[in-house]
């Protein structure tokens, strides 16, 4: 009987904890075991997962007394990223996993990079291959801001780690091409995010009671913002049109605190609710009872490329989209070509989605016509990833531990 290889995967959050970093490594303790890999995944989390997986978390007093730190301390002195603190408890932990059973491979997922650091220091212990996941980039990251030196040391430090990777993955192309030129490497693999649908077999389709327009996550205290929707929202209300009138909109997370000046400053405070965040399952039912589900992305021409992941639970919600971001945003094209909503890079383009998803909710069924084909399931990405790891490459290292 052959049995399953194993795999040590390093991941910082881990389901069921409340952030969009947490999926991408859920789904992959969750399938990889389909095809041919267990997994055991060293964590900073310390929740119970909501689905059978092996989850050790890692602490010690003092990472514990790093945490208790104010982030933006954290952020500013630690290296490689205020999570640092984790990964001594973390190497630890590995060497003990490493030292009691084989492994076959090691994969570590960031954001943060702090994880890469820890998988780096564990497949130089072991010697195995290891595959370095990127959701979000560590050297050129939109929404972390460094001084020139700072990101000159990071550039060399980052360099300096991932010489070691076996496989680099990540989940997008154009992330893949800056990866490719800084580490100078032609095989970095493109596997991108998804979703599960199974997750939304429980979850009871409910109608929206209002036209209520529901944000969860982060607008990274205000690096994203909600300034052309409340301008729109201002404008339709002025001539008092019901697209405007009738729109309340929600926001539910971390770091959303901008959202209430920018209210204020369009007065429309009275129809802007900021929600603390809640559990995964509880955002799973706020995001099937919405009339419309919404995104915001940065308006910096850099960002154009950016696609996210929030995008793949509003996929598994089944209602409308109505995003804002730059003209010549990735984004657009891929909301218009699978028909999940609106796009809007200008205040009239955000009026014309107002009108369009007031409409739609009007009808009274807020379900999305939407043609998810395109869209990457849970399962599949787990595919992909077992690909990689059955790599020749990969298996050629492996064979190379296994003699030693």
């Amino acid at each position: 009987m052959k049995h399953n290889r194993k795999l040590l995967l390093v991941a910082y959050t881990f389901p069921p904890e409340i952030s969009a970093g947490a999926v991408r490594p859920g789904y992959l303790a969750r399938y990889l075991p389909e095809f041919g890999w267990d997994v055991t995944t060293v964590t900073h989390s310390v929740q119970t997962p909501p689905f059978p997986a092996r989850v050790i978390s890692a602490s010690s007093p003092g990472s514990r007394v790093i945490d208790m730190l104010p982030f933006r301390l954290r952020h500013a002195l630690l290296s490689p990223d205020a999570t640092a603190g984790w990964i001594p408890a973390a190497v630890s932990m590995g060497k003990t996993l490493l030292g009691l059973e084989r492994f076959d491979a090691i994969l570590s997922t960031a954001h943060p990079p702090a994880v890469h650091m820890v998988g780096a220091k564990l497949a130089a212990v072991s010697g195995l291959p290891w595959i370095a996941d990127y959701r979000d980039l560590w050297v050129g990251n939109p929404y972390i801001t460094r001084n020139s030196l700072r990101a000159k040391y990071d550039a060399w430090l980052e360099r300096t780690v991932l010489s070691r990777a076996s496989r680099i993955t990540t989940i997008s192309d154009p992330i893949a091409h800056g990866l490719a030129c800084l580490h100078g490497r032609d095989d970095v693999a493109v596997i991108p995010n998804a979703y599960d649908p199974s997750e939304w077999e429980a979850v009871v389709a409910a109608r929206p009671q209002a036209f209520d327009l529901v944000f969860t996550g982060s607008m990274h205290s205000g690096i994203r913002n909600p300034d052309l929707l409340f301008s729109a929202i201002r404008e339709l209300r002025a001539v008092n049109d019901d697209a405007g009138t009738r729109a309340n909109v929600h926001f539910y997370g971390l770091n959303n605190e901008s959202v209430d000046g920018s209210a204020a400053r369009y007065d429309i405070l009275s129809q802007v609710c900021r929600h603390p965040a809640i559990p995964r399952t509880q955002i799973m039912q706020v995001q099937r009872s919405a009339a419309v589900l919404l995104i915001f992305l940065s308006m910096e021409p850099s960002t154009k490329t950016e696609m996210g992941s929030k995008y793949l639970e509003y996929v598994g919600a089944r209602r409308p989209i109505m995003a804002f971001g730059p003209p010549d945003s990735v984004m657009r094209k891929f909301i218009a070509e699978n028909r999940l909503g609106w796009f809007a890079s200008t205040v009239e383009e955000a009026k014309q989605a107002l009108h369009k998803t007031y409409e739609w909710y009007s009808t009274g069924a807020p379900d999305t016509n939407a043609d998810c084909q395109n869209v990457p399931t849970a399962r599949n990405m787990a595919a992909r990833f077992a690909q990689v790891l059955d790599d020749s490459r990969v298996l050629i290292s492996l064979h190379a531990a296994a003699a030693i």
